[in-house]
């Protein structure tokens, strides 16, 4: 009984030793594998935030976007292990199918960021980085701390409830022991994987061109990454490499310019654990002046750390680029002045003034007399050198806060706020016109060029920059056809001068009588030298006048209503023209030139069908030409006759492209085939080297875009030559044919070698 009694009791005992030490060895390994699944969610975010630096390096064009493929798929599928580890050892299934989710959309943000890299689309890429893929990241980080700070909870109750049976057990040094050992497995677990991470995070550090700092709160660096070091070195002016310790200490405010140092010294003081702190800043270097965007994330908690990480990504030349672009927006490409766009913004802010200080604003229309002779006599080099010296020439006798503008052509605008009374504005118009007489030096020629001015005054002639513009316009008119160098707006000259009624009777006329003949230029491919094309050009062959070139009398017929009839009759001869060539056997496409004032015309569409159904000609067979600056008169309108005649099965081509303000999103859009690369481009691309990578610009975008590319204003054996090298696909210019009748096309046709481009002036 004796031995049975003590028998019971060491298995009493044992129990009872035994089932606490059980549970606080099973709540023990419920710890570590929380605390595992943490270290393995933390390895997963350092995956992600290598992602984010290998996209960033694509975007920032500091890596060709092809070296980064490789690089983010290895860190996706590490990334997904390491998660998959997490979820394993104690990670909740929600946590990991969200982060599963929330990384799988960042992925695909990113391979369609790349994708648009790719194809060479940089400005849509940037937009797609700011409004897609860098809140796709955010959206995973407050997710991934969420479930560390359980995962720290879970392993916190465990710790808690094994120490409690800790004290409940007798055999206190078995437990001791099972605590001790399974504490250090789980320091060499902590410990070994962060190494890894370490390692793998300061290799990035190294490697990446991004500053990383750890500053204090009153800015003074205590870490600097390799690339800061450089930075922080060439900024002290030291030359060759530089050592950290050589570098340090290093104050981050007193490095930025001083209006940038209170913004920053603010921002590292309100820092908290929370929030990440953005901001922007700049620094003067070698270089000259950097802007850098800066993010603030405060570690001070953190031992490993103990500091403000500030991150620096250069920004400057992403800004220098957009800076460009919204240059280009609102300014002519040739002179460099603002445009019909800037202008009339211009324009409604100086009304609006004039309305609080009760002035008035001045308005000068100029327009450039026999200026197409500059052009026809030495070539269109010359024409655009006086185009370019006349912005500053108009500058010297006006104020600073005037306003010299182009327009179109050889036609520019003063716009003069707070201008006072007329008799002010025919003063200041008579300085224009002297300065303007004074001889054009280009190229060893002098020029000699008259100006015909128009000039209105807010409040009596108008109240919005549209009617401003118009009656200044009739003025220049009155200017132009009475000789008059300068005109003050008369309303009761308005649309009635005997000049504008004869000059619209004969036009009138002129289409009844058959006095507007078409001539036609060839396009020509330049891989083969076949003729694919021809554009048809319009002439007025008056009586009295002679030979009247587009120029003279197409903006008449827009401000008339005679663009309908003569669109008319250019596209019925066209047609027929188009007819005779196919019953000859060879048929040839034709491409007619639409104005803005076409592009607004619901009925086109139904017109042209009838066009074509009446000579019975293809619809293939016809091709319509607008320009980018038809286009924009009213986007929504153009874009919906562009789709009514391309469903028709008629080909669409943007004339004058490069010259305009067609935005990449509304190309795109647009149902069109063919791009005629802007002829101010070509002329000059085998001198101007600028001109040069715009034509190879544009060559690459269509293609890529699926678009045939034209090259206009091709008078040189070297530009046709460059052209070829680039791959453009059609020429069209001088040194191919003048535009000429359909018969001399013919025989030019049949006399060339088809086989080859020749160099056949006629």
């Amino acid at each position: 009984m004796v031995i049975k009694a003590r028998l019971g009791a060491v298995l009493l005992s044992a129990l009872v030793f035994a089932l606490p030490a059980g549970i606080t060895l099973t709540l023990k390994h419920q710890g570590e594998q929380a605390i595992a699944a943490k270290v393995h969610l933390q390895a997963a975010l350092t995956e992600l935030r290598i992602q984010d630096a290998l996209e960033w390096r694509a975007i920032s064009d500091r890596v060709p976007f092809a070296d980064v493929r490789q690089e983010l798929s290895a860190a996706r599928r590490r990334g997904s292990n390491q998660l998959s580890k997490a979820g394993s050892l104690g990670l909740s299934s929600a946590a990991v199918d969200r982060i599963v989710q929330l990384s799988t959309s960042y992925s695909q943000a990113v391979d369609e960021e790349v994708r648009l890299l790719s194809l060479g689309q940089q400005e849509q890429a940037l937009r797609f980085d700011e409004d897609q893929v860098d809140p796709a990241f955010q959206r995973i980080l407050p997710v991934v701390e969420n479930a560390g700070q359980e995962l720290e909870r879970d392993a916190q109750r465990a710790q808690s409830l094994s120490d409690f049976g800790v004290l409940l057990t007798v055999l206190l040094f078995l437990t001791l022991v099972s605590v001790v050992q399974s504490r250090r497995r789980r320091a060499e677990v902590r410990d070994q994987t962060k190494r890894q991470g370490e390692a793998r995070y300061r290799s990035l550090i190294n490697q990446s061109s991004d500053l990383v700092l750890v500053v204090d709160r009153g800015g003074l660096a205590s870490f600097l990454s390799p690339s800061a070091e450089r930075l922080f070195a060439s900024l002290s002016a030291v030359p060759g490499a530089r050592q950290r310790a050589d570098v340090l200490p290093v104050n981050l405010i007193s490095a930025v310019d001083p209006q940038d140092q209170a913004r920053l010294s603010a921002a590292l003081q309100t820092s908290d654990p929370g929030r990440e702190t953005d901001l922007e800043v700049q620094l003067t270097g070698p270089q000259g002046v950097l802007t850098f965007a800066l993010s603030i994330q405060d570690l001070t908690t953190e031992p490993s750390v103990g500091g403000l990480v500030v991150t620096a990504h250069d920004i400057t030349d992403r800004l220098a680029l957009q800076g460009e672009m919204e240059h280009r927006a609102l300014h002519d490409p040739l002179t460099g002045l603002p445009n019909r766009t800037l202008l009339n913004d211009r324009i409604e802010q100086s009304l609006r003034a004039d309305v609080r200080a009760g002035s008035s604003t001045g308005l000068l229309l100029l327009d450039l007399d026999r200026f197409k002779q500059i052009n026809d006599t030495f070539g269109h080099h010359h024409g655009d050198e006086v185009l370019i010296q006349v912005g500053p020439r108009l500058a010297r006798v006006l104020r600073d806060g005037d306003t010299v503008a182009r327009l179109a052509g050889d036609e520019f605008v003063v716009l003069l706020p707070n201008a006072g009374v007329a008799a002010d504005l025919n003063v200041i118009a008579a300085k224009l016109q002297a300065v303007l007489e004074v001889p054009f030096h280009v190229e060893g020629v002098e020029l000699d060029v008259e100006v015909s001015i128009g000039v209105v005054r807010s409040g009596e002639d108008g109240l919005d920059a549209s009617t401003l513009l118009q009656r200044a316009d009739v003025a220049m008119y009155a200017a132009k056809t009475q000789n008059l160098g300068v005109s003050l707006y008369d309303a009761a000259a308005d649309g009635h001068s005997p000049a504008r009624l004869a000059l619209f009777g004969d036009l009138r006329r002129a289409l009844e009588r058959g006095e507007l003949i078409l001539l036609y230029q060839p396009k020509v491919c330049i891989q083969t030298g076949d003729v694919v094309g021809v554009e048809a050009l319009v002439r007025w062959e008056h009586p009295e006048r002679g030979l009247v070139l587009p120029d003279e009398f197409i903006p008449f017929t827009e401000h008339t209503g005679l663009i309908g009839p003569l669109t008319h009759h250019v596209l019925d001869v066209a047609l027929a023209q188009a007819r005779q060539w196919c019953d000859a056997g060879r048929p040839l496409p034709v491409s007619v030139n639409l104005s803005a004032r076409n592009l607004l015309d619901v009925g086109l569409p139904a017109q042209v069908a009838e066009l074509l159904a009446a000579r019975g000609v293809a619809p293939e067979l016809l091709h319509l030409e607008v320009t980018e600056s038809a286009i924009m008169t009213e986007p929504v309108r153009a874009q919906q006759i562009l789709e009514q005649l391309a469903a028709l099965g008629v080909l669409l081509s943007i004339d004058d492209f490069g010259a305009g303000y067609t935005s990449l999103s509304q190309l795109k859009n647009l149902p069109v085939s063919e791009l005629k690369i802007d002829k101010s481009f070509v002329m000059t691309m085998t001198e101007d080297h600028s001109n040069a990578l715009i034509v190879r610009s544009v060559v690459d975008l269509g293609h890529n875009l699926g678009y045939t590319l034209v090259a206009e204003g091709v008078e040189t054996e070297q530009a046709l030559t460059a052209l070829a090298g680039l791959g453009c696909d059609v020429a069209q210019g001088y040194h191919l044919s003048r535009p000429i009748t359909a018969a001399a096309f013919d025989t030019w046709r049949s006399e060339r070698a088809p086989s080859r481009l020749t160099a056949n002036h006629v």
